[in-house]
């Protein structure tokens, strides 16, 4: 006898545990099923904030979702960081936001969110079935497992997410299964992910970390800035400020465009680099050009760019430096070019851009406009958003809108 129930959300994630929680709080009568493929559920949710889960903003708006913002508008809207909260302290979890507006739990711990959900689910009543892996989502709604196993549900949210973090159990497959039905998708690529480059200058910086201001340059424009550390590695750059550019990298690239990585490695500009080389040339005119630049960026970066100004050997003493190879330098700690030749992929990526065309749901109920009674929530969904909690935010509001429709 096949197993029937009100709902079935399809997808443990954050949004697909938030929805089902929420449905079974919203209309307790109503029998939901959480539907994961993974021996666990939540696994994706643990790595997030490194470990610390920054799961919102205080700073919520539509401009900070590079993808799908319009579409996004409605369910931030109604769910604000302070509805969130609101559902994680129904949960038992308290949490605290930074100076930034960054909100992480109080425990600083993503495992205290994982288990604030988890918990929720088994007190409010929703059924978990984990390695239950859809591969079969039919009209009606018949759903199949790659096992052989099948139930019914009157309504079903797909949480599925997208393919990004592979790793930790991204994926594609909602996306095929919507597919089946008529929905159609957009190009996906990796977002919140490392950049890579010109892989020559920055061998030797493997494991070195920086201060400083980056712009992306796509088909001869700047298209994008960030500012924060970079870590250097040996196929290009990561660390935050580098992967808040890579969804912008991954597009341009897509585009066909000659993209490139600036860095500006000093807090002055040009002009005051240049008088600031001027005078250290004059204090330390004895010390080696290996050491010349280790007082304004670390010795590594100096070494490399002193090479990359053409200026040698590293043992020559400073202050043979002429006003031409300052010019240079003083260029180089304020606009290093570095060629973008990729991204990483799906793998490291830490957020899907792109996902189900948004054009063929309800922003209000996110319901789709194709299957009635067909909801989808999360990265599933082409929206995406920046660094800073905005991504699981997303997640939430989402699960909480689709949660508030689904059990009407």
């Amino acid at each position: 006898m096949t197993e029937s129930f009100d709902v079935a959300v399809i997808g443990g994630g954050a949004a697909g545990m938030m929805c089902a929680a929420e449905i079974r709080r919203l209309a307790p009568a109503r029998s939901v099923v959480l539907l994961e493929r993974q021996v666990r559920a939540g696994r994706k949710l643990l790595a997030t904030g490194n470990g610390r889960c920054n799961l919102t903003h205080m700073n919520i708006a539509p401009e900070f979702y590079p993808g799908g913002a319009d579409f996004a508008r409605a369910a931030l809207m109604r769910c604000p960081p302070s509805r969130v909260l609101e559902a994680f302290e129904r949960m038992g979890l308290v949490c605290a936001s930074d100076e930034a507006g960054r909100v992480y739990p109080r425990s600083d711990q993503a495992a205290s969110v994982l288990d604030a959900l988890r918990l929720t689910l088994t007190e409010r009543g929703a059924q978990l079935y984990t390695g239950f892996e859809v591969n079969r989502l039919e009209r009606g709604f018949m759903i199949g497992a790659v096992d052989g196993r099948r139930l019914r549900a009157a309504r079903v949210v797909l949480s599925t997410g997208g393919p990004a973090g592979a790793k930790l159990g991204g994926t594609s497959a909602g996306h095929h299964l919507m597919k089946a039905l008529g929905h159609p998708t957009t190009r996906c690529l990796p977002a919140l992910v490392q950049i890579k480059t010109d892989p020559e200058p920055v061998r030797a910086l493997k494991g070195i970390r920086a201060a400083c201001r980056l712009q992306l340059i796509a088909g001869g424009r700047a298209i994008e800035r960030a500012a924060g550390e970079v870590l250097f590695q040996e196929y290009g750059v990561s660390g935050i400020a580098a992967m808040a550019l890579g969804r912008a990298a991954a597009q341009a690239l897509a585009r066909g465009e000659r993209t490139i990585l600036q860095f500006a490695l000093a807090d002055e500009d040009m002009h005051e680099v240049r008088a600031r080389l001027e005078a250290l040339r004059r204090f330390v005119p004895a010390r080696a050009l290996e050491d010349f630049l280790s007082g304004l960026v670390p010795k590594r970066i100096g070494q490399t760019l002193i090479k990359q100004a053409g200026i040698g050997p590293l043992l020559r003493a400073s202050g043979s430096l002429s006003d031409e190879e300052l010019d240079r330098l003083a260029l180089l700690l304020t606009d290093w070019r570095l060629s973008v030749i990729g991204t990483r992929g799906f793998e490291d990526a830490q957020v899907t851009a792109g996902g189900l065309s948004t054009e063929h749901f309800c922003p209000d109920t996110l319901e789709s406009r194709i299957v009635p009674g067909l909801y989808a929530a999360g990265e599933v969904l082409d929206v995406d958003g920046t660094c800073g909690g905005y991504n699981l935010h997303w997640a939430w509001a989402s699960a909480l809108a689709a949660a508030e429709a689904s059990s009407r």
